[in-house]
Order: C-alpha cells, then structure tokens, then sequence
C-alpha cells in the first residue's frame, strides 16, 4: 500500500482498523516467555506496491498486522504504525522526522524456537532499532482527545446479524472468493460487484471495507462491534495523527454498524468528483465525511484534553537490506 507524498497511513489509521483486533487474538493463555529479549530469527522488509492512488492496488486480507502460530506478516504499514504496535501506543502519540508516515513497508518474519505470539511487540521492537536504527525518547505533553457519545436524538444501531457460517477451508470456492490466514485464522475474503472486500471472519463476524475516490475515505460496514471497538477504529479516522477516542456511550453489546474514514490525503476533483474538503477534515466535528456517518448512527464525538506519553523519535533510517 508507495508514495511520499501521499499520507496513506492516515488509511491505515481508518481499518484499523484490522491491526490492534488481529493481534488482540493472541492466546495469552498460552504463552510461555523466552530467556533473553526475544527477536525474529528471520525477517525480511520489502517497500509496499500500494498506491492510494491506483483503485484495486488496497488489499484488505494482506492489510496491517496478521500474526499466526510461528510467523507474522504486516502488510501496507508506516515506520510509525510499526512503532504503535510494537510500543502499545497510539499513532497520536507519536512524532518525528522523515520516513515516519511513508514511504510503507511490508514485513515477513518468523518466530525463533521458544518464542509465542505475545512476543510479537518485543521482536518488533528489535527490528525496528535493527533495521531502522530507531532512537526515541518519552515526554508528557498535553494531547487532544475525543469521547464517543450518543447523540441528543439517540442511538440509531442495529444489531448485530447472526454469525456467519464457519470458514470451510475445504469448501471449493468461487471465482470472488479466497482463503487468507493460517491454522485457525482463516479468513474467506470475498471481491464484491462494487469493488468493496468483505472478510468472513466467523464467530468474529463480517467486515467490508471499499475506498471511495471521490471523498478520499474508506467505507466500513461491520458486524459484532462493541461500541468499545468502534472508539479505537475512530481513533484513525480523526485527522491530524489520530487521536484518542474513549467510549462514553453506555452502549452495551454488538451491533451492526458503517461509517466512512477519511484517508487525510486529497483526491483531484476534477479526476474523481470529490469534495477535497472531505478527505483532509481539520476537526471530525467538522461535517466531513467521518461525522456525517457518526451522525446517521446516532453518535458524536465530543474534545477533551488530557496529558499523555508523548513518544518523540529522535532518528530513524531506510531498513537495511535483507
């Protein structure tokens, strides 16, 4: 998902959609921890082919972060959702110099004997400061946030469908249809009429996503959502870095919901139709694309000011070769 100039990682923010949930399946049951700071065995970093730019090019079933029994692959992401990911922060609470939200890169690696998938953060942190010679340090600094709340009229939520069936991975497929993932994690991605992805994740339920080239935002339509997991999918969608959203709605369950993300780069008008406004919303109480899908849901989201960690790189280079 590779151009500079072009803020795709605020994409990356929206779907997110797909990253912090995946690597949230992790059986910490199961774990068992290694002697020594645990680190790949093998790693390979590759730049990413996608181009926010070029329809088709986004890939949702390779998007982010898929981390299996003995591997993990981060597709389409930023220096900067690495460091989220590995750190267990926020994109919002990160800053630096160049190379922090693109170019993206894709990440290939596997585990080293001893190693389990709650060891994921930590080998990503040695690759980072391996490969990208990442150097940090921490400050407070006072940070911009939003609540999640219903609004004056009230929530306008449905709920959510039942599951779907089970993912067969012996069942013949269709010529829309394909299996991602590995052992337990297999994910039946079907390519709609309209363009849009939806992945079958089972007892998980159903997620498509479509970019949309006029607004320059990306369509979510998912079904098991808690309103919990809706505040941290905003929270990549509000511009600017991201930022913060905290559930305030007192909304319990799961629902089925859509709402559009700004991908926070401008999409030429005169090429797509778009409104440029849509795509680059200084406040997502602005009446862009983000708060008028909140709005037909019944929600808002509402500024609050709180003092956090502030993660500030201080250098950061091209990965080495592999």
């Amino acid at each position: 998902m590779i151009d500079a100039s072009k803020d795709f990682e605020k994409l990356c923010r929206i779907v997110a959609v797909i990253a912090i949930s995946l690597i949230g399946t992790v059986n910490s049951a199961n774990a068992q921890t290694v002697s020594t700071a645990p680190a790949f065995e093998v790693a390979t970093v590759k730049p990413s082919t996608y181009d926010p730019t070029k329809p088709g090019t986004f890939n949702a079933a390779k998007h982010w972060i898929h981390v299996y029994k003995t591997r993990v692959i981060c597709g389409e992401m930023s220096v900067k959702s690495f460091v989220a990911v590995a750190y267990g922060v926020q994109q919002f609470q990160i800053s630096g110099p160049g190379l922090m939200d693109t170019p993206l890169f894709d990440i290939e690696a596997t585990f080293p004997k001893g190693a389990t998938q709650n060891d994921v953060p930590k080998m990503l942190q040695a690759l980072l400061k391996d490969r990208f010679k990442l150097a940090f340090h921490i400050e407070k600094k006072e940070s911009e946030t939003y609540a999640l709340v219903v609004g004056k009229h009230g929530a306008k939520l449905l709920p959510s469908p039942p599951d779907p069936p089970a993912v067969d991975p012996d069942a013949p497929l269709k010529p829309d249809e394909k299996l991602v993932g590995e052992g337990d994690h297999k994910t039946k991605v079907t390519t709609n009429k309209d363009g849009s992805s939806t992945l079958n994740m089972g007892a998980r339920g159903t997620m498509t996503t479509r970019v949309d080239m006029a607004t320059g935002s990306m369509h979510y339509e998912r079904s098991k959502l808690s309103m919990e997991m809706l505040a941290e999918r905003l929270a990549h969608c509000t511009g600017g870095g991201g930022h913060k959203v905290v559930d305030e709605t007192g909304l319990k369950g799961n629902y089925q919901a859509a709402w559009d993300c700004p991908m926070g780069f401008s999409m030429p008008k005169t090429q797509y139709g778009g409104d440029a406004s849509d795509a680059m919303p200084s406040d997502p109480q602005s009446g862009g694309v983000l708060d008028r899908s909140l709005n037909a849901l019944g929600l808002k989201l509402e500024r609050r000011k709180v003092l956090m960690d502030a993660y500030v790189i201080d250098h950061v280079e091209q990965p080495s070769d592999n």
